[in-house]
Parts: structure tokens; sequence; C-alpha cells
């Protein structure tokens, strides 16, 4: 995360948001505002999009993780199970659904929750109700998302 990453972050999210945001691990982080720009790049010249929305979904998307304090090393597993050994990678997630799961399983289960995950932490600081539902549905199946969230799945599957 460079000062310019940081400016672009403080621009756009209040505080509340902001603190969970940093709470983030940096590549985390990096990831949201690589993600948020790329948005309103992909956005240009669409005058329907609400760009502050935009942007705030891009930075705000993946906050859930938060709950799970993933390293880099635990993503790249957690992505590679998810993608060669679905059926592996979804009995742990639910074996980490609860708070009192081990720990390791937990981070499988907020992994594939992060939507969810983070639509609540967001809630608990007042967000506003469009922004907790488009974070709710980052995890659902394709044919739900609306225009937010198919730029959001454009992107955030190329960064």
């Amino acid at each position: 995360m460079t000062e310019e990453d940081r400016l672009f972050t403080h621009q756009h999210l209040n505080q509340r948001e902001a603190a969970i945001f940093f709470t983030l691990p940096e590549f985390e982080q990096k990831h949201g505002v690589a993600v948020a720009r790329k948005m309103l790049e992909e956005a240009a010249g669409i005058r329907s999009i609400d760009q502050k929305k935009l942007v705030r979904l891009g930075l705000l998307h993946d906050v859930g993780k938060s709950a799970a304090r993933l390293t880099i090393l635990d993503k790249g597993l957690l992505v590679s199970l998810r993608r060669f050994a679905a059926p592996v990678y979804n009995y742990l997630a639910e074996q980490g659904r609860g708070d009192k799961a081990f720990r390791y399983f937990r981070k499988f289960f907020v992994h594939k929750h992060h939507g969810e995950v983070g639509a609540e932490l967001l809630a608990k600081i007042g967000e506003s109700r469009d922004i907790i539902e488009e974070i709710k549905r980052h995890d659902k199946p394709y044919a739900e998302h609306d225009v937010y969230l198919r730029l959001l799945d454009l992107v955030d599957s190329t960064l």
C-alpha cells in the first residue's frame, strides 16, 4: 500500500469503514484499492453507475476476510483447494461454521462466506443497506448479481 493508496481509501470511506478496511492484511488492502480503481475504469461512460457506490463496493468487498486473519499462504492454499478440490474445500468450510470451530477450519468458512461475514461487520457500524446487500451477495451465484456486482466479478477475478 502506497501513501497514494491510503489517501484514495480515506477519500472514499468514512472513518468506521476505513477502520474495518485497515484491519485487513496489507495484500488484501492493496487488492481492494486495485479492484476499486479498475472498476472505475471499466465503468467509465456508464451513466447509470453511482461511482461513489462503485468505489466503496470495490474497497469493501473483501472486508469479511478480516474475521480470519488470512496470510498470503493461507489465501494461496484456500484458492487452490477451492479450484482443484472443491469438495474438500466445501467440507472444511462447513467444519469452520460457528465461533467455536477449530481456528484453521474457521479460515475456510470465512474465506468461503466472506461476503456474508463482511455484510454483518458493516451492518454493525451502520453501513448503508445497499452496500450491505451488495457485499452479502458477493458470494452468491452470478445470476443474482446486478451491474455493480457484475463489474466486481469481472475485475475481482483478474486481480
